[in-house]
Parts: C-alpha cells; structure tokens; sequence
C-alpha cells in the first residue's frame, strides 16, 4: 500500500483549521488616575467582542448607550454588573455605572480599547504582495 505524501507547503485552508477556535484575547488597563485607598492601581481587565456580539449591541443600543453597552459587555474585572458597585455610584443598571464612574476621556479610551482589540479602529491587514495584472 502506497504512502501519501504529505503536502511540506500547508494550504491556506490548513493553516486556517484551527482559526476558528482561538479564544478571544484579552488585556489589562490602568487608568493613570486610579487607585484604591492604599495607593495600589486599579486594573481593568477587558475581553474582545465577537462580529455577532457588536452587531447585536449596535441593534439594542442606539444612541448614547453604545459606548456603555460595549464597555459593560467588553469589561472583564471589575465585574460592572455588581449591585455593591451600583450602589455605590447610585446607579440602576451597569450602563449607569460606566457613565457615573468613568470620565469622559476614560469611557472613550475604554471603549476605544475593547473596540481595538476585537479587530475595530485600525487596520488588520497587511499587504503581502502587490498582484501584478496582465
């Protein structure tokens, strides 16, 4: 019985099996401003968002909640839905947390953040050889 040969070249299809199953990333911010009461930074921990998951907060929040539905789905730790964090800031849902607790500048930065590292905000290909036409 005759062996195959394996291809020493992957396909581009073979090199892309296992892209579907990569776990999203994930990041830790501080913001400059930020610390506790000992003087220890707070960090925020951050996931990316799926295609599915920013498409489904574009539809639901229209307006002035995209930016809270995202950092509220994107934010990792602190855990925004905490109701001890909610009545601390005198807020009803997490959306009110984000705009209570973080400045302006902050919110957009965080966003900008979560936004960034789910594939949004700066370009993701490089241009690996120009195709000459004929």
């Amino acid at each position: 019985m005759a062996e195959k040969k394996k291809n020493p070249t992957p396909t581009t299809v073979e090199k892309l099996l296992g892209a579907c199953n990569r776990a999203p990333g994930e990041q830790c911010l501080q913001f400059k401003s930020w610390t506790d009461a000992d003087g220890n930074p707070v960090v925020f921990r951050i996931r990316e968002l799926s295609y599915d998951k920013v498409r489904e907060l574009q539809e639901m929040n229209t307006g002035k909640d995209l930016p809270a539905a995202i950092i509220t789905a994107g934010v990792v730790e602190p855990n925004l839905r905490d109701e001890r964090l909610q009545q601390a800031c005198g807020a009803a849902t997490p959306y009110e947390v984000v705009r209570k607790m973080l400045r302006a500048g902050e919110l957009e930065d965080l966003q900008a953040a979560i936004e960034k590292l789910s594939g949004y905000r700066g370009s993701t290909l490089q241009i690996f050889a120009d195709i000459e036409k004929n």
